[in-house]
């Protein structure tokens, strides 16, 4: 699944290009090679449920910080389905949708992933146990603090705030102060 994904994230670059006036052809292409790249991800995160199942899952601090990736990736991933079909896409294209989106799968799926590993291996590469209870608590602070600030950009996106711009109509500004 992971070379799958490889693969087809290579190819699904036009996606980006909805919106540019490319041939009604090549934006189908494009959509349904994006549509593609779901399925390895889901095998992804079913293997990793699977994995779980009927196992003596310990809640310590790498385990919280690796649920936490598996339910940002699962969202980055859902999301990304709007932005691969061609009616949603229009509108949504170069909105704060699409920097949610990305949050989502890149630091969601990576940072969060990365401090969760951090976690587990750090014992093992010190020599020295770090507090679990604090370890857990900081996971859940960046649990929390990513979705506060990237849950409100999904609905911002949906409500038409283009990214990249300093300054918003007022009836998106109890949005964007609860993101920042």
């Amino acid at each position: 699944s992971s070379i799958a994904i490889a693969l087809f994230g290579f190819l699904v670059w036009g996606h980006h290009m909805f919106t540019s006036g490319m041939a009604d052809v090549t934006t189908i292409v494009f959509s349904a090679l994006t549509f593609t790249v779901s399925i390895p991800s889901a095998i992804k995160v079913f293997n990793w449920l699977g994995t779980m199942y009927q196992g003596t899952v310990a809640l310590n601090t790498p385990m919280i910080y690796a649920l936490a990736f598996i339910f940002l990736f699962t969202i980055g991933g859902l999301t990304g389905l709007f932005l691969g079909a061609l009616s949603t896409d229009m509108h949504l294209h170069d909105t704060y949708f699409v920097v949610a989106h990305f949050h989502y799968v890149m630091m969601g799926g990576t940072l969060v992933a990365f401090l969760g590993g951090l976690f587990h291996w750090w014992p093992k590469m010190t020599g020295k146990m770090f507090n679990d209870t604090a370890g857990i608590f900081s996971a859940a602070i960046v649990f929390v603090g990513f979705n506060l600030t990237f849950l409100p950009q999904f609905v911002l996106g949906t409500r038409g705030m283009p990214r990249r711009y300093a300054s918003y109509v007022e009836e998106f500004q109890q949005l964007h102060q609860l993101s920042t």
